[in-house]
């Protein structure tokens, strides 16, 4: 919902700049992605002793990257298709970790927050299982945006407000919202993905193995 704010235009805008250090450096674009899973693993030593201004820190320096990787493939000259589906799998990868991590300290939560993440990211390419399908938005709430800008507006408020609410620290509470938007968000992309099916069956879109004889 919130990458509708910020159109890829003006993500790449913004990113070319740190982009073009790295291009200059020699860095290899498949390489600033890893850079990104290696700010999440060390998110998780700071999570396991509850330092919320380092996991504050390290999460953002692993979004960063993260958000430079593709204008460094386009501005060295280096973009690939392998490149972007490495991308997508390093984006999981990061968000997987340091949920993983967050279990230790707030289990209940934090598997609701990933088992939800996993289904609402599963949701969109799986339909391309099924009919020719593309990147478009989705009308859904608990894309990876809205998870991460949750998450880390609960770790601001779990700096500004150690005790928490109602015995509850903040970032526990925050991992339940991601978790709410993130189940939310996946039955909103089924009833999506149901309507995507049946316009394209009309329309005899269907993919060649799933077309009846």
């Amino acid at each position: 919902m919130l990458s509708r704010f910020f159109p890829d235009s003006l993500r790449r805008r913004i990113a070319e700049f740190p982009a073009r250090v790295f291009v200059w450096l020699g860095v290899h674009p498949n390489l600033v992605t890893v850079f990104a899973v290696l700010f999440s693993l060390v998110s998780v030593f700071f999570i396991l002793n509850q330092q919320w201004f380092f996991v504050f820190v390290f999460i953002v320096l692993a979004l960063a990257v993260d958000a430079v990787d593709g204008s460094v493939a386009r501005l060295s000259g280096k973009a690939s298709l392998f490149g972007n589906y490495f991308d997508a799998m390093m984006d999981r990868f990061v968000e997987a970790v340091y949920l993983i991590g967050f279990s230790f300290v707030f289990p209940l939560a934090s598997v609701l927050a990933l088992a939800g993440s996993m289904i609402v990211s599963y949701a969109k390419p799986r339909v391309g299982l099924v009919i020719i399908s593309d990147n478009h938005h989705w009308p859904a709430l608990g894309e990876r945006a809205d998870r991460t800008v949750l998450l880390l507006f609960a770790l601001f408020l779990a700096l500004l407000f150690p005790s928490g609410l109602f015995g509850f620290s903040f970032v526990e509470l925050g991992l339940y919202l991601v978790a709410l938007i993130s189940w939310i968000g996946s039955f909103q992309r089924i009833v999506y993905a149901k309507k995507l099916i049946d316009e394209a069956e009309k329309q005899g879109n269907v993919l060649p193995y799933l077309k009846k004889k």
